[in-house]
């Protein structure tokens, strides 16, 4: 008896320890797998918690933030309340199953592996279910300012820019560009200024990046900053791209003893070659155009040009533009003219650029296509030349909203990628070097991709300097205004003036840039009450002699005040006949007719005749059409443009503004000797 109940001790003994054994096994065997997963529900809840930092902004992100807190306290509770639990119930299982769970790591491994491709999955997936819902989320706007030159050219980036975000976000882009232009020396002064009102009114909101045609753009701006005692609102800027000056010459007029020697020449050389072949030559006017400004710079430098040379240089520009009827403009402006019209078949003074894009028929708002191959231009590359170099310049105002910033940034990084770059060089720039250029930077579009040139702009003082040369040695004007005095000139612009005070205003501001040696004259229509003919109140003549004793500036001040608006409007005769009066100047003058109406014509007269009366006068006629007036009725479009000249729809606010453009295009010499 005490034997067996011995064993019987034993057995139970041997059995309970059994049991207990295996329990425990099981246990020890459970603790990672558990550890894993408490580590894993942890993890992932911190993570999507991460995910949602800041107030959630969307559905996805209120999700992340619910989930992710839900997982996290899940895997706290397993931790804290119920890990003994898990560790028997895994031992039972594992007592049963442990054959399967020898590769256990293997599917510790696996589990890792689904609940890191989960976690990557989860936030894509619910983007992509927004999406599909509500579509894309609205972008950030991002304003660039840049000139009138590169407005197309910066379109083209801005769109390229868009669509790799939109590639990088499944197809969503996260930034919208926003690219409006002005003239260098407008963006110059406006934000060297903070921006003023009259800069919101006249160009449009503070821009976020500014791609000036130079860094001499963003000198200047500090200059104007230093003038008007306001911090320079550059936060950061940088040099993206470079375009060399260029002459580009018409293929079918390059001579087969200079087609080699493209790269070889100085500019003196190449000067001296225009000089005695007799070349006509085009360049941008450096008043209005960045590309001007450099050319004329470099031209004057490296060719040595003092006052007498410089008016040597002008003549030959000046009988260019006016044998071929070109507008007094930019180079985009210039060269669509020369697109659709040249039979001279001139040379132009521009940046590498500009020509290639001629060459590939862009910039002109319309598609005529790439010009023929006698008609497109082929660069030539002077030795000491120089190049406009583009820069970024990141603006920082106090009201930049974050997002913007972001964005603005983001922007500057990826044009500093290759990706950028060589979406720069698709705008037909040349990234900094080191970096290969192809199409259309090649001889296929009149361009050298392998060419060397001086990367930096002349310095500041150099190009103030030539511009006062060119003010000094460039023609006196001849011009002839002609305001509308008709009824409908009596309707209020502002709610406080007439069209009629609004424009007389304007003109009082724009003869302060006369010179001593333009000349002015003004002329009203309708002549009288019934409504036919025109009148001068100030006869045609030089702005330093006066009329019975009143400075000429003054007389047609006082003259304006006079005037009471009636009758109807004789547009056409008008324009027909300020033409013919105002070529009976000297051949040293620039002659223009500037019309400024509000109203269609009503004598009845044929616009057609009108526009074959005034071609070929050597008179640039300039129309400023307000209120029912448009340049879309009676071809003033035709009439204007084929003189040189331009029509402009515009805001009567924008009167005074438009004739000070105009005759500082007209007017030579230093402004202010005209009273």
């Amino acid at each position: 008896m005490i034997d067996t109940g011995d064993t019987d001790t034993s057995s139970n003994g041997s059995s309970s320890g059994n049991g207990n054994g295996n329990g425990g096994n099981g246990r020890e065997t459970a603790r990672p797998i558990v550890s894993i997963l408490v580590a894993l529900f942890t993890g992932a809840g911190i993570s999507l918690q991460q995910l949602s930092t800041g107030q959630p902004a969307s559905f996805a992100r209120w999700a992340m933030l619910i989930g992710g807190s839900l997982i996290g306290g899940l895997g706290g509770l397993f931790a804290a309340g119920l890990f003994e639990s898990l560790l028997q119930w895994f031992g039972q299982v594992l007592g049963k199953f442990r054959s399967i769970l020898r590769w256990r790591a293997l599917f510790v491994g696996v589990l890792c592996l689904v609940a890191l491709a989960a976690g990557y999955a989860v936030k894509p997936a619910i983007d992509s279910f927004e999406r599909w819902i509500h579509g894309c989320p609205r972008p950030a706007g991002v304003r660039v300012l840049t000139s009138q030159e590169q407005l197309d050219a910066v379109r083209q980036l801005a769109d390229a820019y868009e669509s790799a975000t939109a590639a990088a976000n499944h197809g969503c882009p996260t930034a919208e560009l926003y690219v409006y232009a002005a003239r260098p020396a407008d963006a110059r002064d406006a934000i060297g200024s903070g921006w003023s009102n009259d800069a919101l009114g006249q160009i449009g909101p503070r821009p976020d990046v500014w791609l000036p045609d130079s860094t001499a753009d963003i000198d200047a701006a500090r200059d104007a900053a230093a003038k008007f005692a306001v911090p320079v609102p550059i936060a950061e800027q940088r040099i993206i791209a470079a375009s060399p000056i260029v002459l580009g010459v018409p293929a079918a007029a390059v001579p087969g003893d200079l087609a080699d020697r493209r790269e070889d020449l100085t500019w003196k050389q190449l000067w001296d070659e225009v000089t005695r072949r007799g070349w006509d030559v085009l360049r941008p006017d450096p008043s209005v155009s960045g590309a001007g400004a450099l050319a004329t710079t470099v031209l004057y430098d490296r060719t040595h040009v003092d006052g007498p040379a410089a008016r040597t240089v002008e003549q030959r520009i000046e009988r260019s533009l006016d044998a071929g009827g070109f507008p007094l403009g930019d180079s985009t402006e210039l060269l669509c003219r020369k697109r659709a019209e040249d039979p001279h078949r001139a040379a132009v003074l521009t940046t590498e650029q500009a020509l290639v894009r001629y060459n590939q028929g862009l910039d002109c708002g319309f598609d005529q296509g790439r010009p023929g191959s006698e008609a497109s231009l082929v660069a030539f590359y002077p030795t000491d030349t120089a190049g406009a170099d583009h820069p970024l310049a990141r603006l920082g105002w106090d009201t930049t909203a974050a997002p913007s910033t972001a964005a603005a940034k983001d922007l500057e990084g990826w044009l500093g990628r290759d990706e950028g770059k060589r979406a720069l060089v698709r705008a037909a720039l040349r990234p900094p070097p080191l970096f290969d250029v192809a199409e259309p930077l090649t001889e296929r579009f009149g361009a050298h991709a392998g060419i060397a040139f001086e990367r930096r702009p002349p310095p500041g003082d150099l190009i103030r300097t030539t511009l006062q040369r060119y003010a000094q040695a460039r023609r006196p004007g001849r011009v002839l205004l002609a305001l509308d005095v008709s009824g409908s000139m009596q309707t209020l612009a502002d709610g406080r003036r007439t069209r009629y005070e609004v424009a007389a205003s304007g003109v009082g501001r724009a003869l302060d840039l006369m010179s001593g040696r333009d000349e002015f004259g003004l002329r009203v229509f309708p002549a009288d009450g019934r409504g036919t003919g025109s009148r001068d109140i100030v006869p045609l003549g030089r702005a330093d002699v006066p009329i019975s004793g009143v400075p000429r500036a003054k007389a047609a001040i006082d003259a304006l005040g006079q005037v009471r608006p009636a009758g109807n409007t004789p547009l056409l005769p008008t324009i027909a006949d300020g033409v013919r009066d105002a070529a009976a100047g000297k051949d040293e003058q620039i002659a223009g007719l500037v019309v400024l109406t509000d109203g269609s014509d009503t004598s009845g007269t044929d616009p057609s005749s009108v526009d074959a009366q005034v071609r070929g006068k050597g008179v640039r006629v300039f129309v400023i059409a307000i209120g029912e007036a448009s340049c879309g009725a009676f071809a003033l479009k035709d009439i204007t443009a084929h003189t040189g000249g331009a029509c402009y729809d515009a805001d009567p606010g924008a009167i005074g503004d438009i004739l000070q453009d105009l005759f500082g295009l007209l007017w030579g010499g230093e402004p202010g000797n005209g009273t």
